[in-house]
């Protein structure tokens, strides 16, 4: 029993450590997010407007952070709450009711705030210089080392459990018809 518990909490720690690193202002994150959730409404380019505002230098329109994480997971009840920045929104973009994502984390928010802005300022996706000097898009499709790891250390000590309860069927003579 001491074994599993040691297995839990290694895999805990393993998976704990994993999705943090990945989570907070990932502009891929934001980027996935950005194309499900925010992409039929907001110009990609983030410079002009569409259905809704451009949303190029949105953190700097807002007075505080908590503010604009409230907007966006739910404008409506910012503006039934009567704040100025919701309302002035309201006021322009009127009848267009931007949707709700109750759902998203402060970590998605802050990934999807990320890749706003380093779309906005040419920053992502990285950029290198081509043959003639020209900026040439870099599409990072890297491997995904922290999964591989969780995934290795899962099936490594799951190989440790079951060598030990075959051994434990080996002493006990319960292994006829293996």
């Amino acid at each position: 029993m001491r074994l599993i518990r040691y297995i839990s909490l290694a895999f805990i720690f393993v998976f704990g450590l994993s999705t943090s690193a990945y989570s907070a202002g990932d502009p891929a994150v934001g980027q996935t997010i950005f194309a499900n959730q925010c992409g039929s409404c907001h110009n990609r380019n983030m410079k002009d407007n569409l259905t809704g505002p451009a949303l190029g230098g949105v953190q700097g329109r807002w007075e505080s952070e908590a503010d604009l994480y409230a907007w966006i997971r739910n404008s409506q009840a910012m503006i039934a709450k009567g704040h100025p920045r919701s309302v002035e929104l309201w006021n322009q973009w009127k009848p267009t009711v931007m949707n709700n994502f109750t759902g998203l984390t402060d970590d998605e928010i802050a990934g999807l705030l990320a890749y706003i802005d380093g779309v906005y300022t040419g920053t992502y996706p990285p950029k290198v210089a081509g043959a003639e000097g020209e900026a040439v898009v870099v599409e990072d499709k890297g491997i995904n080392v922290p999964l591989f790891i969780v995934l290795f250390v899962i099936l490594a000590l799951l190989a440790v459990v079951l060598a030990r309860i075959i051994s434990k069927f080996k002493l006990h003579g319960r292994t006829e018809g293996w």
